[in-house]
């Protein structure tokens, strides 16, 4: 069920990037004793229009990105540990820019404590240095253009109540995340501790009501400038439910979003909070999907008290044969940063094409575009980037 992908705002944030750069993976190395090793390749070729992502007199360069990952997993039956290891490496082979190489690092637990009771533990690592690809995490996040160089880490706990197949489930999640930026001075490291709770009552085979509830706290460390104190305390709650079916699934949420600033320069922030989310499969060999939603995101350049920020992406996925297949999408995110009078339009768009050269290897190629409008000229421009490449497995 969807409702499962709600939990935990700072670990869903974490795995997404994490795992952005492993590739489809073929059958798993069996290594005995319940061991399995998933090791992947990708490597890409691109041309980007403008790497220094400049509203004027932008540099192109050619970038040669390199992801290796390995996966290892330890399975007992009632209890499941795995650990991820990613890494990405990009060289500008024109444009004078320096190379990058970003890592990631997770691990898991899941335990199935008994018929009704599970437990998950996660942490994970990141330490992320470039800002712009065609695979970027599609959270908001990273959405809203502000995107610096940082190091993260992240734990957390979700304990799950509930059968399989019982009326009802609840899920509660407990964790801290710490963000630790390594060269821009003006934006501030933050530890965020966070909770969430997830209740879902089955109201038919297809269908359930959900109720979620979100909460965290925000702490900057100081920085060398001087900035106004913007600690806050954040909490949301939602209310809605979901169907799904063999062709039709349907997410709906929504409720309110309170942000209560201890600077009491800064006004408290209320406003509505809403998800939706709509996967159409007309047919076996395509998809059609359709998500929105509105929240409010730390200003990561700390020059705004936050961002109020509302996405809505379009995608499509379609098998034209057995080797052949597409994926494209359209994103677009508006962005109002609170306190600054700037306001953003970001859109963004994509395709990429692949082909299954052998049962371990795909081709891949596409375009991805990125075009951000502001009421602030210094902060509008566009960059786009054409890409050839392949994923393989083991």
């Amino acid at each position: 069920m969807l409702g499962k992908f709600l939990l935990g705002a700072g670990q869903i944030t974490c795995l997404a990037l994490s795992l952005q750069w492993t590739s489809a993976l073929a059958e798993p190395i069996k290594l005995g004793s319940g061991f399995l090793l998933s090791p992947a390749l990708g490597m890409d070729l691109r041309y980007d229009d403008n790497i220094n992502s400049s509203p004027d007199n932008p540099i192109d360069s050619y970038l040669l990105v390199t992801n290796p990952s390995v996966l290892v997993e330890y399975d007992r039956g009632a209890t499941v540990y795995s650990m991820q290891y990613a890494l990405s490496h990009g060289n500008y082979l024109d444009g004078g820019r320096a190379s990058y190489t970003d890592h990631a690092l997770t691990a898991g637990a899941d335990w199935e404590i008994s018929q009704r009771h599970s437990l998950t533990l996660g942490a994970a690592y990141l330490d992320i240095h470039e800002e712009f690809n065609d695979q970027v995490a599609n959270d908001l996040d990273s959405l809203i253009f502000e995107r610096d160089r940082y190091r993260e880490s992240n734990l957390f706990a979700t304990y799950g109540y509930g059968a399989e197949g019982a009326r009802g489930h609840l899920d509660l999640t407990l964790g801290a995340t710490d963000r630790n930026y390594l060269e821009e001075i003006n934006s501030l490291d933050r530890r965020v501790p966070y909770l969430s709770a997830l209740a879902s009552v089955n109201v038919g085979s297809n269908s359930a009501l959900l109720g979620q509830l979100d909460a965290r706290s925000i702490r900057y460390e100081p920085g060398i400038n001087p900035l106004p104190d913007r600690d806050n305390r954040e909490a949301s709650l939602m209310l809605g439910g979901e169907r799904e079916t063999e062709q039709l699934t349907v997410l709906l949420l929504g409720g309110i979003v309170k942000k209560h600033f201890e600077n009491t320069d800064i006004q408290d922030y209320q406003r509505p909070r809403w998800i939706a989310s709509v996967d159409w499969r007309p047919i076996e060999a395509s998809e059609l999907t359709f998500s929105a939603e509105r929240r409010p995101v730390d200003s990561i350049a700390s020059v705004a008290n936050y961002v109020d920020a509302i996405s809505g992406l379009l995608a499509w996925q379609h098998s034209w044969n057995e080797k052949v297949s597409s994926n494209t999408y359209f994103r677009y995110t508006k962005a109002d940063f609170a306190g600054t009078g700037v306001e953003q339009d970001i859109r963004r768009w994509g395709l990429t094409v692949r082909y299954q050269f052998r049962p371990w290897m795909d081709i891949r190629t596409g375009i991805s575009s990125l075009d951000q409008d502001a009421n602030e000229e210094i902060l509008g421009y566009e960059r786009n980037q054409v890409f050839l490449g392949f994923d393989a497995s083991y």
